[in-house]
């Protein structure tokens, strides 16, 4: 009789081990595999989801990587420190935003949208911004449409809408805040937007009326009786006055007032911020600031210039002077963030023209209403109200600087000082170069017991920058009749 001989015990458990084992490795197989089939599954719908997405609704990006590596694409993810995209060749890349040198944000405009178009080499373009797409920036400029290939363009800043900014102004008033409800009147109605205006002005005087918003209102309607007098009902013509009873005369109608006629356009409080700007004197600086947003932003837009540090040195620069961040951007040409600049305090050049010619002799004697402020100011009219407000005072410099009276005799001669027609139009008749018309009450600014006054116009002529830039203000000097042109630029301006 043969023998079975029974496994040892420690072999018995050894085979027990082993088909657990290999029961646990087939689960966790299937698992794994199962996981995997997931995500697949997952991936194939997010892909789906997000290739049938709109791509006008989807956040484009160009990111260069280096200078010579570039890759344009869709926004997938992003946080703080990394961006995914989805490429053009719908492959999935994604970049550490510490290690690209620029991340440019194509731009959606909105129809008319206005914004700044930077060029490679520095320059800008400005105008109406139709499209920003991978392959080219389109930009219509006084109607006239301009195809700039992306080679050649860095990146575009669109200015806010005009609904933008007038949906930011009317939610930061509060029901006490009167005086800055009547700026936002007086805004829209150098916009032209008559009927917001009209809509403001009322209830305005409906919280509190005053003979200014009275005033305002009166100009609106006027307006408004030139763009459509037809479309003006006879409650609209009885009065506009919503404190009225019905049925109740106006006590404040009547004869239209000489200031009435006036041009009442000045220039706003961000564009008396640029022009501070552009005046900006290192030897004798002013009081800026700049914020580790603006800091960031510029950074983000020059990381690849040579003039942007690296590693520490870039940490550093959220730590540096204000003015040495300014002096960057100057080199830089970094002019969509100017604005941004902040100047507390005048600058030198600036402080000149107010204090020894703006407020010492040009509006005393210029500036009156039988001369060039008021009703028959022909071709060049200043502004002789508000004096002491410094949107007046930039809006009277701005004008001296634009309007073109004589090609060969400008109103400020940064050339020639002297010859500038404000210097030859102060001296008396016998002693000018181009002499003052004859006209009656007119007497000279600068005579022997005056010399100063023509010292301090000469010295401020020669405060101010040089070459002279080229200020980025919309503003075209006013002008009381017909003429044909409305005044040009200064000459000889540079970007600064």
């Amino acid at each position: 009789m043969s023998r079975v001989s029974a496994s040892p015990p420690l072999t018995r458990l050894a085979i027990v081990g082993e088909n657990t084992t290999m029961r646990q490795t087939i689960h966790l197989i299937a698992v794994i595999h199962l996981t995997v089939a997931l995500l697949l599954t997952a991936a194939a719908s997010w892909a789906t989801t997000t290739a049938n997405q709109p791509a006008e609704t989807r956040d484009r990006v160009i990111i260069r990587v280096d200078r010579n590596l570039e890759v344009t694409g869709y926004i997938e993810e992003e946080d703080a420190d990394l961006i995914v995209i989805r490429d053009q060749k719908d492959q999935v890349q994604s970049f550490v935003k510490a290690r690209v040198s620029q991340i440019i944000r194509l731009v959606n405009p909105k129809p008319n949208q206005r914004g700044t178009v930077v060029l490679h080499n520095g320059q800008t373009r400005e105008g109406v911004v139709l499209e920003d797409t991978f392959e080219h920036v389109l930009l219509e400029v006084d109607g006239i449409r301009a195809k700039l290939v992306r080679e050649a363009v860095n990146y575009v800043v669109l200015e806010p809408t005009f609904q933008e900014r007038y949906e930011r102004f009317k939610a930061a008033l509060t029901p006490n805040m009167h005086e800055q409800h009547f700026s936002l009147c007086r805004w829209l109605l150098e916009l032209r937007e008559y009927e917001l205006a009209k809509k403001e002005l009322t209830e305005l005087i409906k919280n509190k009326p005053t003979p200014q918003t009275q005033r305002l209102l009166t100009i609106v309607n006027a307006q408004l009786a030139l763009v459509k007098p037809s479309d003006r009902s006879t409650e609209d013509q009885r009065t506009d006055d919503p404190t009225l009873p019905a049925g109740a005369a106006d006590p404040k109608t009547g004869p239209v007032l000489e200031q009435d006629l006036l041009p009442s356009e000045i220039i706003t409080r961000h564009d008396v911020n640029t022009i501070r700007v552009f005046e900006i004197d290192f030897h004798r600086p002013p009081h800026v600031t700049v914020s580790a947003d603006t800091i960031r932003s510029l950074i983000e837009n020059y990381g690849s210039s040579k003039l942007i540090p690296l590693g520490s040195a870039r940490t550093a620069m959220f730590r540096a002077e204000p003015l040495e961040i300014v002096n960057l951007m100057f080199q830089l040409r970094a002019r969509e963030l100017y604005p941004e600049i902040m100047v507390q305090t005048e600058p030198y050049s600036l402080n000149l023209f107010r204090r020894r010619v703006h407020d010492s002799w040009l509006t005393k004697n210029c500036a009156t209403s039988r001369c060039h402020g008021g009703v028959h100011a022909g071709r060049f009219f200043l502004h002789g109200r508000g004096l002491k407000n410094d949107r007046v005072r930039y809006t009277n410099l701005l004008i001296l600087e634009r309007l073109d009276l004589d090609p060969q005799w400008p109103l400020i001669n940064y050339d020639e000082p002297t010859m500038s027609l404000i210097v030859q139009h102060g001296l008396p008749r016998t002693l000018a170069r181009k002499p003052h018309p004859d006209v009656p009450g007119w007497k000279p600014v600068f005579n022997r017991s005056n010399q100063r006054l023509l010292e301090d116009t000469i010295e401020w002529i020669e405060a101010m920058l040089q070459p002279r830039p080229g200020y980025p203000v919309n503003y075209d000097p006013p002008q009381l009749i017909g003429s044909q042109s409305a005044g040009s630029p200064a000459r000889g301006r540079v970007p600064r």
